[in-house]
């Protein structure tokens, strides 16, 4: 018998209960160590919102992404970007991906509802293939990209995303997140999954594009939500509605 697929919810800040923090924060610390909770809480007061997957028949909470919102004038273009901060889930749960799935639903619906002609933007820093694989899956132009660069509004956009979100950990040369805190990085629980795959083709890929994941240093990775970017696999994931 299958189980009852995760109860997901879309919350604002507000609703995130000292409860729920607790169990947010529990839910990080299994994959990445040194990670402060008081940081972790200073981070949730800008947060735009969270969303929460729990069991159905229990009401517990397995999994959670923080997304925060970012506008600016890029070049002359008005754009605005999604950020993902931490997308974490049990890992009993890993076959379902619907957590990102719900998320990246969110913004898309978001992005389409926007009638200012700002272009929209989702982001997020990727220590492992784990996270990064949603780009190539999701987005036909996105960055990094192991055939091409970016074009130069997407490089500026990314550039801009790095400095305002990792401030002088961010490398604009290589796109890639070095925190270098002594004592921060991925468990070995985390170590040990990424490092079973390694004979695997994309993941090799992944290991070109951030050669130094193993040391935690993360790699920016940005898509525009547009319609149009979507793979075929993502048009089936967001179903692109027919122009009135």
């Amino acid at each position: 018998m299958n189980p009852r697929p995760l109860r997901t919810s879309i919350v604002g800040p507000a609703e995130l209960t000292a409860e729920r923090r607790s169990v947010m924060f529990a839910l990080l610390s299994v994959w990445f160590e040194g990670y402060g909770e008081n940081y972790f809480n200073e981070e949730l007061a800008d947060l735009d919102h969270c969303v929460l997957q729990e069991e159905p028949e229990t009401g517990a909470l397995v999994g959670f992404a923080t997304v925060y919102r970012r506008e600016a004038e890029i070049d002359g273009t008005p754009v605005g970007v999604l950020h993902t901060a931490h997308c974490i889930l049990e890992r009993r749960h890993w076959g379902s991906n619907g957590l990102v799935r719900s998320m990246v639903a969110e913004m898309m619906e978001r992005a389409r509802a926007d009638r200012s002609g700002r272009l929209w933007y989702w982001s997020y820093s990727a220590v492992g293939y784990r996270s990064y694989r949603y780009m190539p899956m999701l987005f036909t132009g996105h960055a990094p990209h192991a055939d091409q660069p970016p074009g130069p509004l997407d490089r500026a956009v990314r550039d801009w995303v790095g400095r305002e979100c990792f401030a002088q950990y961010y490398d604009a040369e290589t796109g890639t997140v070095d925190w270098n805190w002594q004592g921060y990085g991925l468990t070995e629980e985390a170590r040990a999954i990424s490092e079973a795959k390694l004979d695997s083709p994309a993941v090799a890929q992944f290991r070109r594009i951030n050669p130094r994941w193993a040391d935690s240093v993360e790699i920016l990775c940005l898509a525009r939500l547009d319609d149009a970017n979507l793979t075929g696999f993502g048009r089936r994931w967001f179903t692109v509605r027919a122009a009135a």
